[in-house]
């Protein structure tokens, strides 16, 4: 009679080992972020602007699926010849698909190069760069 108390409690061990690893639901991977897709309104994509003073208003507009935590936009103007660095106003982190961004202290008749980068608040490689360049036509 002792092995049916050994069958018994064997049994006994196995029901509680695998009821205690029930399979648990599938394990559901973080949706990945869609690529920025942007454009800038009001300048003329990798090519020639003309401003009409020092300063320039244009836009950003962020045509994909805003990221949950908004967009970081970095500007970087540097004169075209000549690699000096005109120092540009930060952009506040936004999350509005259309953002104003300003350039100051264009000087007159001088070309400058305009790289602008707006990257994902929340995921850094989900980022794009685009060019332009501007020249400011007046005579001041």
């Amino acid at each position: 009679m002792p092995l049916k108390s050994y069958l018994f409690t064997t049994l006994a061990i196995f029901a509680l080992i695998f009821s205690a690893c029930k399979k648990k639901g599938p394990i559901e991977p973080k949706p990945e972020e869609e690529g920025l897709k942007v454009t800038l309104e009001n300048v003329a994509e990798g090519q020639y602007t003309a401003s009409p003073g020092s300063s320039y208003t244009f836009q950003v507009k962020i045509n994909s699926v805003m990221p949950a935590q908004g967009v970081n936009i970095k500007v970087d103007a540097i004169t075209d010849p000549g690699g000096i660095v005109f120092p540009q106003n930060p952009v506040a982190p936004s999350k509005d698909s259309v953002i104003n961004v300003t350039l100051v202290g264009l000087e007159a008749l001088r070309t400058v190069k305009v790289t602008i980068t707006i990257t994902s608040a929340g995921n850094g490689n989900n980022t794009i760069t685009k060019t332009f360049w501007i020249t400011n036509k007046s005579d001041e």
